[in-house]
């Protein structure tokens, strides 16, 4: 039998799969040779009809390394490099009519869309496994980076977001939504619980670390200030619990555990924001723009007002013949969709948008479809932060949203915006490489963890 075994996995190419397909090959080979016991046949005479029953090794290797081998998602990346050259042109426009820092912006980051479109395809050879077997070590790190930029970060418009690792300028706040797919592969290693939780309470104190490591990196991300980011981090973890507590990963009442965690963590986000803004949470110039933004006054909602402006005397196609350099600010960054609809119209605008949207969908379509329950946890993650950034952003260029930090995912200037998205997406192309190769449930431990 253990040469047969071998002969078959010799045939299989790709590592990874060989301990899942000899462990179900084992399995089933056992199971016949039990059978053929129980018929009459001594155990010699078992082993060889069940080996005999399988057929030829090499043949049956050959099929089954058709089967498992590793697939690449060539319509996703070929969206993605369409988008990326849409963005970069976009931004070779920009540069083209401006100077100073928004030149700057602009050319550096025509050099971003490339450099992150490598990253991708390096991610895209990483094993996403890797992410969840390390992944509260990686999670203290990042935790470590934000406590790290609340000390020593540069300020900027009053929030702590940069810090420098030798020449390069990292903004955290882009860091720490790489958590958010971390934090699903913590959820993993929660699953069934831990060897001690065969107790109900025991059970319960696990569902309460995994709200440490919900919490923790939401609240640190707060104090920066950097609501927005803190909001799509709670959001985005919010579901992948709750699809993991609906799935039954965890030995709690699913109803219940569901109903609390939004119970709590809606309703304590509403309480968190008044006491902040009538507290000293938040800096002066965020409390005047949601009084001005609610209020529809002051100077503040001058412009959510601009923005409710351009949306509705956009053209179909071309220019409305204003001028997005003057009329807004950021429009290479956090409102380039409204510089899109000012100077191209907006079926450009609505074009980059339902592109963005394409990209989501294929997206959570790859991971919900993933037979590996870690994949498919992962992917959803890194879905959730493509969706929510993509939809806040979207919402504040219409003016429906209060004007804060956001970026437009693949089109927003921003070195650490940009090669946090491609990371996204190059994570899920590793989940879309191992589709056919992982079984439902794997091992993610790490002993030193």
């Amino acid at each position: 039998m253990e040469e047969y075994l071998k002969a078959v996995i010799e045939q299989i190419r790709c590592k990874n799969v060989r301990p899942y397909v000899e462990r179900e090959l084992r399995d089933h080979l056992e199971d016949q040779i039990n059978d053929n016991i129980a018929s009459g046949m001594d155990k010699d005479e078992a082993v060889r009809a069940a080996v005999k029953d399988m057929g030829d090794p090499i043949g049956t290797g050959i099929a089954l390394d058709r089967v498992h081998r590793p697939s690449i998602a060539w319509g996703m990346i070929a969206l993605v490099f369409v988008i990326s050259i849409a963005a970069a042109l976009i931004h070779f426009a920009i540069a083209s009519g401006a100077e100073g820092s928004v030149y700057n912006q602009s050319s550096k980051t025509m050099i971003m869309f490339g450099a992150g479109f490598l990253v991708m395809l390096a991610i895209y050879f990483v094993d996403y496994t890797h992410v969840a077997r390390f992944s509260k070590l990686i999670a203290l790190c990042l935790i470590g980076l934000c406590i790290y930029a609340r000390m020593f970060g540069t300020y900027i418009n009053g929030a702590q977001l940069w810090v420098r690792a030798f020449f390069i300028d990292i903004n955290v706040e882009a860091v720490m939504m790489l958590y958010v797919p971390v934090f699903a592969g913590i959820l993993y290693k929660y699953r069934n619980g831990s060897a001690t939780s065969s107790k109900r309470h025991s059970a319960v104190f696990d569902f309460i670390k995994i709200l440490f490591w919900m919490i923790v990196p939401v609240f640190l991300v707060m104090q920066m200030p950097a609501l927005v980011t803190a909001l799509m981090m709670l959001i985005s973890m919010l579901t992948l619990l709750t699809i993991a507590t609906s799935k039954g990963w965890f030995k709690v009442s699913k109803p219940t555990a569901i109903a609390s965690i939004w119970g709590v963590f809606v309703g304590l986000p509403v309480i968190g924001s008044v006491v902040m803004f009538f507290g000293n949470g938040l800096a002066d110039y965020q409390k005047a723009r949601l009084v001005a933004f609610f209020t529809g006054s002051g100077e503040a909602n001058y412009l959510t007002n601009v923005l409710r402006n351009v949306a509705s005397s956009c053209r179909l196609y071309g220019s409305n013949g204003v001028d997005a350099s003057i009329t807004i600010p950021e429009y290479n960054s956090a409102y380039v969709l409204s510089y899109i609809s000012i100077t191209y119209g907006l079926i450009a605008g609505i074009l980059i948008a339902c592109a963005l949207a394409a990209l989501i969908a294929i997206v959570f379509g790859i991971s919900l479809k993933q037979k590996n329950q870690l994949g498919m946890l992962m992917g959803c993650g890194c879905g959730m932060v493509l969706l929510v950034t993509t939809f806040i952003n979207i919402f504040q260029n219409l003016g429906w949203f209060p004007p804060s930090r956001t970026f437009l995912p693949l089109m927003s200037s921003g070195g650490s915006y940009i090669i946090v998205t491609y990371i996204l997406i190059g994570i899920v192309l590793s989940i879309y490489k191992y589709k056919s190769i992982y079984p439902k449930h794997i091992s993610v431990d790490y002993k030193i963890l």
